[in-house]
């Protein structure tokens, strides 16, 4: 059996093979988080009032979460039959053209067009990199596979804070605000053209599948995919999907967004130093969180079962949200630590989810399975965005966040209701 850094690798699988996949993980991650944090600012930019920001930040990712809903499960279904490679060195090159694109665009409709294209990438490149670690690591160390996993995608979770303070220091070489954002935008998309390239070159040739399921078409797999949700286990991850990538779309979204209206229109700063001085510290206190939770998570899902761990994660989670709805200020010293305990609770959730789903499927069927895992939290992100866009511009900035609050509460008690009868 080989081993590498404390994980138990699947047959064919050798220790470069997983070099190379988290170094795609780490900026598949990175991506993540990016529009999150740098599209306030390009709005800023691009003049759009303030009031419809928030509406427009939501229709954006929820257009954007409607195509992964399409998408993720087809994409997932074509990697059982064509392998993983050449699914996610297409969804890397496609995220990274669009990034490169988008602060090009003159309209709302030409960033419509160009978050398109960033959809269709994100479509292959979440689900494939939720799907190797799953091939890669034996159930023996697939939690500490998965914490290892969350670690690399919490520290691809420092690139969006580092690429928002870049246009402020292109602004101080001299350039204009509008071409700050481009150039950031382009150094994103080059992030993607590297790790394409080290996908291709780098990842296992291929996934060993049962002949019977290659020969199926893409219809009948995602039709057995979705009777794996029969499973209590399986059903399970799929709300604990929907929850942990909901948390990190609230979180993303909706923080820096506050952070960087309450610069500009409480505190007088222009939109590059809210971003500079606001935005990225206190996203770096919820990565600083993550980088903690990921290991932490890992170790203890390979401890409990992982049921329990999911039901640990979402009550964690459901008492940091629902404490946001006391966040008035949300520059406030008290408020930094919250968002420290927020980090930890996400990466939980995320990390348990995945140990989760990846124990239960089957592995002639796992890229099916975890392609409906990743609708799952395409869902979750929808209504987080969407739902969220709303509450934040018509009832306040803290009601996404109490949202999915309430949400991780529910979860919560379905992990202990599944975990009960399986005593």
């Amino acid at each position: 059996m080989n081993r590498f850094l404390g994980i138990d690798l699947s047959d064919g699988v050798k220790r470069h093979h997983l070099i190379a996949y988290f170094i795609a993980a780490f900026v598949s991650s990175s991506y993540a988080g990016a529009l999150a944090m740098l599209q306030p600012g390009l709005l800023q930019v691009m003049e759009i009032p303030p009031a419809e920001q928030a509406m427009l930040t939501g229709y954006l990712s929820a257009m954007q979460e409607v195509i992964l809903i399409v998408l993720m499960g087809i994409m997932g279904a074509l990697a059982d039959r064509v392998g993983r490679k050449p699914v996610y060195v297409f969804g890397l090159l496609a995220t990274a053209t669009g990034f490169t694109l988008y602060p090009h665009a003159d309209s709302i409709a030409e960033l419509i067009v160009y978050r398109i294209i960033v959809a269709f990438g994100s479509a292959a490149m979440i689900g494939m990199m939720v799907t190797v670690i799953a091939d890669y690591s034996r159930d023996s160390t697939r939690g500490k596979a998965n914490g290892l996993q969350g670690l690399i995608a919490t520290l691809g979770a420092f690139l969006p804070p580092l690429l928002g303070a870049l246009p402020k220091l292109f602004v101080d070489q001299g350039f204009d605000e509008l071409a700050a954002q481009r150039i950031t935008f382009a150094s994103a998309g080059a992030l993607g053209v590297v790790a394409a390239i080290v996908v291709a070159f780098g990842l296992a040739p291929h996934v060993e599948r049962a002949s019977s399921v290659a020969r199926e078409s893409i219809l009948d797999m995602l039709r057995e995919g979705a009777k794996a949700s029969r499973n209590a286990g399986i059903a399970l991850s799929y709300g604990a999907a929907f929850i942990s990538r909901g948390d990190l779309a609230v979180t993303g979204a909706f923080m820096s967004l506050w952070l960087v209206q309450f610069g500009t229109g409480v505190m007088g700063l222009e939109p590059s130093e809210a971003m500079f001085q606001l935005a990225v510290p206190r996203v770096m206190a919820v990565v600083g969180g993550a980088l903690v939770g990921s290991l932490l998570m890992g170790y203890i899902s390979d401890k409990v079962t992982r049921v329990t761990a999911v039901a640990m994660a979402a009550g964690l989670a459901a008492a940091v949200y629902l404490s946001i709805f006391f966040v008035e200020d949300p520059t406030a010293p008290w408020v930094m630590a919250l968002l420290g305990v927020m980090g930890v609770a996400e990466i939980s959730a995320f990390v348990s989810s995945q140990a989760l789903v990846g124990e239960r499927a089957p592995a002639q069927r796992r890229g099916s399975i975890i392609g409906l895992f990743g609708v799952s939290g395409a869902v979750g992100i929808l209504i987080g965005t969407a739902g969220g866009g709303w509450l934040f511009a018509n009832i306040g900035p803290s009601a996404p966040f109490v949202l999915f609050g309430i949400l991780n509460s529910v979860v919560f008690v379905w992990a202990l209701v599944v975990r009960s009868r399986s005593l």
